[in-house]
């Protein structure tokens, strides 16, 4: 894996374009910088080892530490200190369903057994704030970066999990079968593809945001603020509908009729 240095234009269309490109950090003989106007394989190799590092770091810290294992914080917490018939507990319940379970099932597979530690509330305005971080996170924002990467990385070139020979050291020594070398083999390839098809679609049983089956509240005053959310959502479902019909290609992953209500897989 390397840790590149890229160096994007913006341009009059506002589209970001790779113009240089380092693999590693620290300038040296064998750390070359590439540019569009090297040969066609030394551009696309430095592209490729680019988008390597973006992959992991995609999946490491924005995937697996912004909303799965924060998600986490939020459902050990609320079982420890809050009790079933708490109203708190019945709001926050529903956003919590198997996501113990999968990042238990993540710890064993990919991470240590570190943790982290939050503190008690001082305000209601404080508390508001984080009931609303914990719901959004572990709903809308592991939608954002957990529903399309199939679509984003399913050609593999584009999120390459390994990558089976160093980066080159020199310009003008890479070439198509060095490229194809490089790049993961047919096994590796078709084991990403499925935990990345797996990790994108939608639960079986998928709870839409916002949908609380259980009914856990029967008290008049927060039924009617359910309610109220729902209706909010739906505006927000088709105003998002709206803007799609206008997109080459739609963006649904924040259409609340899409986001799961919890970080279930």
């Amino acid at each position: 894996m390397m840790a590149p240095l890229v160096l994007l234009h913006q341009t009059p269309d506002d589209k970001l374009m790779p113009i240089a490109i380092q693999l590693k950090q620290t300038p040296a003989d064998d750390n070359p910088i590439f540019f569009p106007t090297d040969s066609e394989y030394d551009w696309l190799m430095a592209k490729i080892f680019v988008r390597s590092a973006d992959f992991h770091e995609h999946q490491l810290n924005i995937h697996l530490l912004h909303t799965h294992l924060l998600a986490e914080v939020f459902a050990v917490s609320l079982l420890r200190n809050v009790p079933m018939v708490h109203p708190l507990y019945k709001l926050l319940a529903p956003h919590t369903r198997y996501t113990l379970q999968i990042n238990s099932l993540a710890r064993a597979l990919l991470i240590s057994d570190d943790g982290f530690f939050m503190k008690s509330f001082i305000t209601v305005a404080d508390l508001v704030m984080f009931v609303t971080m914990a719901i959004f996170t572990s709903s809308g924002q592991h939608s954002a970066v957990s529903s399309g990467q199939f679509d984003y990385g399913g050609w593999m070139p584009n999120a390459p999990t390994t990558m089976q020979l160093p980066p080159p050291t020199r310009k003008g020594t890479t070439s198509k079968a060095t490229m194809l070398q490089t790049l993961p083999n047919k096994g590796t390839t078709v084991n990403a593809m499925a935990i990345l098809r797996l990790l994108s679609k939608q639960s079986s049983d998928l709870v839409p945001l916002g949908q609380y089956p259980q009914d856990n509240f029967s008290e008049k005053i927060p039924c009617n603020l359910i309610k109220d959310f729902q209706a909010s959502l739906q505006e927000l479902s088709a105003a998002i509908k709206a803007r799609n019909e206008n997109l080459e290609v739609p963006y649904t992953y924040l259409d609340p009729r899409e986001v799961e209500n919890s970080a279930a897989i």
